[in-house]
């Protein structure tokens, strides 16, 4: 569905119309809002061309996008014609695939700062991203599925932004308030995601990251299949890394070991079928 939305945003801007206001007319430097308005496209569509690197544009010093008016005219805008040049499908997916990529490297980007801020050690998100895919890839998934996984995966433990640094980066066992404030992580990531249209999708997968197979988990206690399947491979892949770090009151399990216990609670804590795919992936990996 990544690809789908994104695919959309560039489909649906075509039909878009917007009325001209004169001062618009006479401007020699426009905003992304303002050339939208000229070609009756979203500004979105508008940045779609500038990263696609089919429109040119300078950057103010704040960041933001202004187009040259001469440059539209180039692009193919005049006073008698206000459309875009029909883009080929091979283009739009050209560009949605760059679009999704930024997505991707800006989700890292943040998630690396958060990363930095827990126990485990920065770059936990990324390595259950990897072990997620090396999953996905096991049971098959399409290259639109692994995206999906991957962004979810990325974003598993987003919600701990909220959760304060004394408690993410505490040397030593939870007190009972401590471990309720960090059991809400899931829920704040749902909120946190569910609130950007590109990524609603991938909310009830945050959501349920914790959830266990046997029903014992948490915020909701789903069981089994009732829980969604990236969530159950995030979980095993979480988990796995997590008895691999170094922590200050225990050592790093090392592979084996934690394969051994992710293993152990096949059934109960973890899908089974995913475990397995978990241990031929892994193999994979090693050879």
């Amino acid at each position: 569905m990544l690809h789908d939305t994104i695919h959309h945003s560039v489909m649906a801007s075509r039909t878009h119309i917007k009325k001209i206001p004169p001062d618009t007319l006479s401007k020699e430097i426009l905003s992304t809002r303002e050339a939208a308005t000229l070609l009756n496209v979203t500004p979105q569509t508008i940045k779609n061309y500038i990263y696609a690197g089919k429109l040119p544009a300078l950057k103010t010093p704040g960041g933001h996008h202004r187009i040259r008016r001469i440059d539209l005219e180039r692009f193919g805008f005049s006073s008698e014609t206000t459309t875009l040049p029909q883009a080929s499908a091979e283009e739009l997916m050209t560009t949605c695939k760059q679009l999704l990529a930024s997505l991707v490297a800006t989700v890292e980007a943040f998630i690396k700062a958060l990363d930095a801020r827990d126990i485990i050690g920065s770059g936990h998100s990324r390595r259950v991203a990897s072990l997620c895919c090396s999953i996905g890839k096991t049971l098959g998934y399409s290259e639109h599925d692994l995206d999906e996984l991957r962004m979810a995966a990325l974003l598993h433990d987003v919600g701990k932004i909220s959760i304060s640094d004394a408690i993410l980066g505490k040397p030593g066992i939870l007190t009972d308030q401590e471990y309720f404030l960090v059991r809400q992580h899931p829920i704040i990531g749902e909120n946190i995601v569910a609130s950007i249209d590109h990524l609603r999708h991938l909310a009830p997968v945050i959501r349920h990251h914790h959830e266990r197979f046997d029903g014992n988990g948490y915020p909701d206690k789903l069981r089994g299949d009732g829980i969604e399947k990236n969530a159950r491979i995030i979980a095993v892949a979480g988990a796995f890394d997590f008895l691999q770090s170094e922590l200050p009151f225990r050592p790093s399990q090392g592979k084996d070991a934690a394969l051994k216990e992710i293993k152990n609670n096949a059934g109960t804590q973890f899908d089974p079928d995913i475990v397995n795919a978990f241990e031929h992936s892994l193999r994979g990996l090693r050879s």
